[in-house]
């Protein structure tokens, strides 16, 4: 039997779940104030009929905990994972930990790797320290090595904001820091 609650109702059941746990939230396994807990429910479509695992409540959780376990949920449906014959919640979150716990993955020599989107990156050029190196550079005599031999320009900023080689010799020779 399925019984169709009134929002006025939710109190009462969520406090009556929160006793039946002792007070704690079933996922954290922690004591939570009743005011923090909040009613799962199984989503149901519209064109779908109740049944155990559609529209009815679950549980009274921690509502931060509510609120990560929807986006599961959800991802999962908008990913198109949950609609697999064989996908099954319970079994990918008991993998998902076991996975998590594994932790990183460590070559036969003992070598981590860093992912690309993790690697320090530089910070863009000094261009007051760039400018620095230009009146240097500029106002430095230049003694021709060869007959015609012109001194070269000084290399422009880059657009980039990476120093090029060119310009970290430069920064080198002048005793002057890349980036501030």
């Amino acid at each position: 039997m399925f019984i169709e609650m009134k929002q006025k109702d939710i109190k009462m059941l969520k406090e009556k779940l929160w006793i039946k746990n002792n007070k704690k939230c079933p996922v954290l396994d922690k004591e939570v104030p009743l005011d923090k807990m909040a009613l799962d429910h199984a989503h149901k479509r519209k064109d779908e009929e109740y049944s155990e695992n559609k529209g009815v409540i679950r549980e009274a959780l921690d509502f931060r905990t509510n609120a990560v376990l929807g986006k599961l949920e959800n991802s999962l449906k908008r990913s198109g994972l949950s609609y697999a014959d064989d996908f099954d919640l319970p079994t990918f979150l008991r993998n998902a930990a076991d996975y998590f716990e594994r932790g990183a993955y460590v070559d036969e020599d003992g070598n981590y790797y860093i992912h690309p989107n993790e690697v320090k990156k530089n910070p863009p050029l000094s261009k007051k320290n760039y400018n620095k190196v230009k009146k240097l550079y500029n106002a430095e005599e230049f003694i021709p090595k060869r007959k015609n031999q012109k001194k070269k320009p000084m290399p422009e900023y880059p657009k980039s904001g990476k120093a090029t080689k060119a310009l970290i010799e430069l920064f080198e020779k002048y005793q002057i820091e890349l980036y501030n």
